[in-house]
């Protein structure tokens, strides 16, 4: 017969495969999402520079278009011109006022054209035809800057659009000169800015080949040194960034803080790069970019510390166990786990499983005598529940108290003695809570009372809490029995004391009872035997029903030290019990509910 074997895997290698699948699972994920957000954010940045940069060099062209129009429509009045060079000097005069009308008319033709200039060298004739609301400060740095080209440049000028600085202020030059005369126009570049927009966040800089910064629209922080401006642009770009790598692309800085375009110009010596800030392209993501990196981390840590707690709670509690069970398969059973785990479930299982390991070995090894010394035990309490002499003198104290018409007597006797007769009679090797033995011992004595008027003083002292705690049925009865039996008289005062309070013994949670009279204390012969384990009584022998109870508690808790009997150092004697809550056996025999 042949039998299927499933192979068996580790629950520690699942669990450890599983953690670590969860965590490349996370990764991944949050990684996608890293990815996938990044990208889109930096094609949606890419599609703004790039518009923005085709409609800003649009109107750049266009505006510089429309002055080099202005300029030939100038060039156009040659005659005019020629005056200059050929007239004599009235003609001159009537040249330059004509020249003015042209230059308007010219600068009529479109609203970018700023300033148109001419300048007759041969007779040192300048003409210009400026902005209206333009400053005479600016209007004589102007044709100083004019004059000093002139100087400066005894051949032709740069044959495209080329920057100066003039005072304080950038322009963008087209200039046309020969020996006798120079024309050109002049754009002032704060005035080309109808392509910015703050809202885009998007920050251009205009730069001339040489790598001068001409213009900044949306820096922010505008540069004041001359020199550091040739190094980093008011948008804190680095001059070496505006380089041709930039044209018509859309690319990282190198330092990964600006997402930068550029284009070129035809007409002129100078660029236009476009850049948006890290932050500005990203936006709210850098902040889901941090969260991202922490939940990696997070989740890196939680796996490391799951994986070290894991081991030290489940792996080796688990282990240990797998190493005892081997054990006890060998034959070794005194196998025992740690009573200290760092979990509630594994320190019930240790205490479950050394309870199974100590209820095996006592079946094994102790089973068979315990059982004669319990059956034992439990026959005898059947022979002393049956007590002809107790019953007697009951009868015979109501019979007494009928002749004497004590009535009330009577039926308070016989309602304490039916208490009495129902508790003995479901006695056996089991506990009641203490309220219940006490409750009885308050009865015994009050029936006692009446055969013994006057002779007993007692004293009951139980603590708070005390009151459930489970103890074995006639404790504290077998004891006063004993008091009443041997020490008790209606010629003498005895004072009983009972006393139960919790205490700490063995570092067990136990109630320590202590019941002790004033009479004659127990013999010296009797606590000899006692001590010695050595005890030896007839049936009518004093400390039959002391020696029954030392072996009661001895096989219901399987220990012989809870309980001592001695006498008090004036007179009167003295029993101190220590009950634990946990009881190792009881018998179902004689327990009733």
């Amino acid at each position: 017969m042949k039998t299927d074997e499933t192979k068996k895997v580790s629950f520690i290698r699942i669990i450890a495969i599983a953690s670590v699948g969860y965590l490349l699972l996370m990764i991944v994920i949050l990684s996608a999402v890293w990815w996938n957000t990044s990208g889109t954010l930096e094609d949606s940045a890419a599609a703004s520079i790039t518009q923005a940069r085709e409609m800003a060099s649009f109107e750049i062209e266009e505006v510089l278009k429309s002055n080099e129009q202005a300029l030939a429509s100038v060039l156009q009045n040659n005659e005019n011109i020629q005056v200059f060079e050929y007239g004599n000097e009235n003609q001159r005069a009537i040249a330059a006022q004509n020249m003015v009308q042209i230059l308007n008319r010219a600068a009529m033709t479109s609203s970018d054209v700023q300033t148109l200039v001419f300048y007759d060298l041969v007779g040192d004739t300048y003409i210009a035809r400026t902005e209206p609301n333009i400053s005479y400060e600016e209007t004589s740095n102007i044709e100083k800057t004019i004059r000093q080209l002139v100087e400066d440049n005894p051949g032709n000028m740069p044959s495209s659009w080329f920057y100066w600085k003039i005072g304080e202020d950038s322009y963008l030059l087209r200039m046309y000169k020969n020996k006798k005369r120079m024309l050109g126009v002049l754009v002032k570049v704060s005035n080309i800015s109808d392509f910015y927009s703050p809202e885009s966040g998007i920050e251009y800089t205009l730069v001339s080949d040489d790598g001068q910064i001409i213009a900044e629209y949306g820096a922010i922080e505008a540069a004041t040194d001359e020199d550091a401006s040739l190094t980093h642009g008011g948008n804190g770009l680095i001059k070496d960034y505006l380089t041709e790598n930039y044209i018509d692309v859309c690319r990282w800085s190198p330092d990964k803080e600006y997402y930068i375009s550029g284009t070129g110009f035809a007409s002129g010596d100078f660029s236009l790069f476009l850049s948006m800030t890290r932050s500005k392209v990203y936006g709210g993501f850098q902040i889901l970019q941090v969260v991202i990196i922490i939940l990696i981390v997070i989740a890196i840590l939680m796996l490391v510390f799951m994986s070290i707690y894991a081991r030290k709670t489940v792996f080796s509690p688990l282990s240990d166990l797998l190493r005892a069970m081997r054990e006890i398969e060998k034959g070794d059973q005194n196998v025992r786990l740690s009573d200290n785990a760092d979990t509630t479930e594994f320190q019930q299982i240790n205490t479950s499983f050394n309870k199974m390991m100590d209820t095996i070995v006592n079946l094994r090894m102790k089973s068979y005598e315990e059982r004669i010394a319990f059956d034992e035990a439990t026959l005898k309490y059947v022979q002393l529940q049956i007590k002809p002499h107790f019953f007697l003198n009951a009868l015979t104290t109501i019979h007494s108290m009928s002749y004497q018409n004590k009535n009330e007597e009577i039926r308070e006797y016989i309602e304490r003695l039916s208490r009495n007769v129902r508790y003995l009679f479901k006695s056996g090797l089991h506990t009641v809570p203490l309220s219940e033995e006490i409750e009885h011992a308050r009865d015994y004595i009050a029936m006692q009372d009446i055969l013994y008027p006057g002779s007993v003083f007692d004293f009951i002292d139980i603590g708070e809490g005390l009151e459930d705690y489970p103890v074995p049925q006639l404790l504290v009865h077998t004891i006063l029995e004993n008091i009443y039996k041997h020490a008790v008289s209606v010629d003498k005062m005895i004072s009983i004391l009972i006393s139960a309070k919790a205490e700490e013994h063995y570092g067990e949670e136990i109630c320590h009872i202590t019941v002790e009279d004033d009479g004659d204390g127990f013999p010296e012969e009797f606590l000899a035997d006692v001590k010695n384990g050595n005890v030896k009584v007839k049936e009518n022998g004093h400390g039959v029903g002391l020696w029954n109870l030392k072996k009661t508690l001895s096989l219901m808790y399987r220990r012989d030290d809870l309980i001592e009997f001695s006498n008090k150092d004036t007179h009167g004697s003295r029993v101190d019990m220590w009950i634990p809550k946990r009881v190792k056996r009881q018998s179902s025999l004689w327990m009733q509910s």
